[in-house]
C-alpha cells in the first residue's frame, strides 16, 4: 500500500510539473507585409558596396569611447514604385564581443584589438547592429534616392593595439 500512495504522489507531482511547462505568459502577434515591388538598391558596380576608414594611429584612441575616422557613404535606392515611401536598413554582422552594437573587426591573423567599428544615420546617430532601427529615410518614386550614412572606429577599450581593422555587414532594406 504504501509503495502505491508513493507512486500516485511521484505521478500527481509530474503531472502538475509538467502543466506548468506549457503555461502562457502572453501573445506574440507578428504583422507585415509582403509588397509587389521593391526599389532598386544600388550600391556600385558590384554587389558590394567598399567603404576606407584610412589608416588611423593607434593615438587616436586614448579612452574607451573613442572615435576616428568618420566616413561617410551613400547607397541609392532608385525605381521606387509610388506606394513606397519610405524605408529603413538594417545592417547584420559579427557584433563586437566588448559592445553588441559595433562590428567586429573581421578575425584574421594582425588584426587590431580593442576597436569594433560604429555605423550611423545620415544625422551621425548610432544605428546599431542587427536589428531594425527607427530612422526611417524618405523616398521619391520618381528619381533617385541617396541615402547617406556614417562609420567610424571606435575603442572598445582604453588600450588599443595596431594591427588590420576590416570587417564585413551585410544590409537589407526595410520599406514603410
Amino acid at each position: 500500500m504504501k509503495k502505491n500512495v508513493i507512486a500516485v504522489a511521484f505521478a500527481t507531482l509530474a503531472a502538475l510539473s509538467a502543466s506548468s511547462v506549457f503555461a502562457a505568459d502572453g501573445t506574440v502577434n507578428f504583422t507585415g507585409e509582403i509588397i509587389d515591388e521593391a526599389c532598386t538598391v544600388d550600391i556600385g558596380t558590384s554587389d558590394s558596396l567598399s567603404v576606407s576608414l584610412g589608416k588611423v594611429a593607434k593615438s587616436s584612441f586614448s579612452a574607451t569611447g573613442d572615435e576616428a575616422s568618420t566616413t561617410k557613404f551613400t547607397m541609392t535606392l532608385k525605381d521606387c514604385p509610388e506606394a513606397i515611401t519610405a524605408a529603413q536598413v538594417k545592417f547584420d554582422g559579427t557584433h563586437d564581443a566588448t559592445d553588441s552594437s559595433l562590428l567586429a573587426l573581421t578575425d584574421e591573423t594582425g588584426v587590431a584589438t580593442g576597436v569594433a567599428i560604429a555605423l550611423m544615420t545620415a544625422d551621425k546617430t548610432d544605428l546599431g547592429l542587427n536589428a531594425v532601427n527607427d530612422y526611417s529615410y524618405t523616398l521619391a518614386a520618381d528619381k533617385e534616392n541617396k541615402l547617406d550614412f556614417y562609420a567610424a572606429y571606435r575603442s572598445t577599450s582604453d588600450t588599443v593595439v595596431a594591427g588590420k581593422a576590416n570587417a564585413v555587414a551585410t544590409l537589407s532594406v526595410n520599406y514603410n
